[in-house]
């Protein structure tokens, strides 16, 4: 059984001849091998030497954007595969690319290109249509542990079962779901060991009739809440969605992460494990507010890999993020006068007032008055952000660091005045802006259980 894929791919509209001269033009469409081995994917791109397509390629993926290189290929007859109906690369990165005298076979040369991901369809599988598995990378063994007892073995028969009370699936969209792990067994009949593998996963029975589209969505919120209730990033580096017409299998290089991060929601007086969180009523805003709350979540793990001003900015930017950037409709005073009749008065007014100047500034003065009297028709406004911050429930007025110093240490830290800020200040404020962005980002899941802890 082969190792690799056979497939054909082609670079519509790509000059590679315009890239390198003294060569024969190279070809439309080429042969390649693809390589999925378990840290890295792995395109070998067949050519003959004598059109130099190792050189061109190398100068034309130096001026491309690497994340879009998926972008630029089609591939086609992939089906000479058993069961695969086709390949999508559409959106893979291209992580490097490696050329050499010894790449060579069956009186070829190739190219070597690395990718992050990679899309199969393979034919369906009856048995298991309307499922689908999601296979977290290292760091996901947090969100499934707590699910499982310990291994259970007496008199040579084993089990490791669920805890009690925890084996129910939680609803999203037109799906069911749980954490869930895989095992295998890796057995040696020579060693005095046998080893039990654990693969955490989320596990998904879909409702007829569920899109790849939808599927995912509802994989990628799961993977938002798992993200942001451990305060780590995690990710999938395995999906399965079996559907009528195809299965769909997804890979991704996993991504190394730490797994020392002991989040929960306790800043936020919420005791709760990862089970009562799913069944906390996020579904609708989650789905929802998804595009916001995935770049607020990432920069909220983010927070944590960095200390001092950097971690406030980042934090300071989540409120801002979450505010959606709107600016606020300022109230007008209540008029008692007709606009002609107050016309009048402002002009009584600007007699007065030029008696006060120079009479070589009055022309000047009158141009700033008629945009003075423009802006008189409006009430003070309050702060937008303390507005904002009211708005979500926030006590304001019981922080240890007012709204206002908070955006003047943003100020500071913005315009490198880091002199300005004591450093037990700076602590507390990151403290602070910690709890405020996690509720924040709570709330935007429609979560309103929480309470602002204001005493450190």
């Amino acid at each position: 059984m082969l190792d690799y894929y056979c497939l054909d791919i082609s670079f519509p509209g790509i000059d590679f001849d315009a890239c390198e001269q003294g060569y024969e033009k190279v070809k439309p469409i080429h042969h390649a091998h693809l390589y999925s081995k378990e840290s890295e994917i792995e395109i070998r791109i067949y050519f003959e030497p004598k059109t130099g397509f190792d050189r061109k390629f190398s100068i034309w993926s130096s001026s491309i954007n690497w994340r879009k290189f998926g972008s630029y290929l089609v591939t086609t007859n992939e089906a000479q595969n058993e069961r695969l109906q086709r390949i999508d690369l559409s959106n893979s990165a291209l992580l490097g690319v490696k050329n050499g005298t010894a790449q060579h076979e069956g009186g070829l040369n190739y190219a070597l290109v690395k990718i992050d991901s990679l899309k199969f369809y393979w034919d369906p599988q009856p048995e298991i249509i309307n499922t689908g598995e999601f296979f977290f990378n290292d760091a996901g063994f947090k969100v499934v542990k707590g699910f499982y007892a310990p291994l259970f073995g007496w008199d040579g028969e084993f089990n490791i079962s669920r805890m009690d009370k925890m084996d129910e699936f939680y609803r999203i969209g037109k799906s069911s779901f749980r954490p869930e792990f895989s095992f295998y067994i890796n057995d040696d009949r020579s060693s005095p060991e046998a080893k039990i593998i654990k693969e955490p996963k989320i596990q998904f029975k879909y409702e007829e009739p569920i899109t790849e589209t939808e599927a995912i969505k509802y994989a990628d919120a799961i993977l938002l809440l798992a993200s942001f209730y451990f305060h780590l990033q995690i990710d999938y580096g395995i999906s399965k969605i079996y559907l009528e017409k195809s299965t769909v299998v997804i890979k991704t290089i996993q991504k190394k992460a730490s797994t020392e991060s002991l989040g929960n929601f306790w800043a936020f007086n919420l005791g709760w494990n990862f089970h009562k969180f799913m069944k906390a009523g996020w579904q609708e805003s989650t789905l929802k507010n998804h595009k916001r709350l995935s770049v607020a979540i990432n920069l909220f793990n983010q927070s944590h890999l960095v200390g001092g001003s950097s971690g406030f900015l980042i934090r300071f930017n989540i409120i801002e993020l979450c505010m959606g950037g709107g600016k606020p409709a300022q109230a007008k005073f209540q008029s008692i006068l007709s606009d002609k009749a107050k016309e009048g008065k402002y002009t009584e007014a600007l007699t007065i007032l030029l008696k006060t100047i120079d009479v070589n500034d009055h022309e000047l003065f009158k141009k700033k008055w008629q945009g003075i009297i423009k802006k008189l028709n409006y009430k003070p406004m309050n702060s937008p952000l303390e507005d904002f911050l009211i708005e979500q429930k926030l006590p304001i007025s019981k922080f240890p660091i007012s709204v206002n110093r908070l955006k003047k240490i943003r100020d500071y830290l913005t315009h490198g005045s880091i002199q300005s800020i004591k450093q037990d200040e700076l602590e507390t404020a990151n403290i602070l802006l910690y709890r405020i962005s996690g509720v924040l980002i709570l709330n935007l899941m429609g979560i309103r259980d929480w309470e602002l802890k204001t005493k450190f």
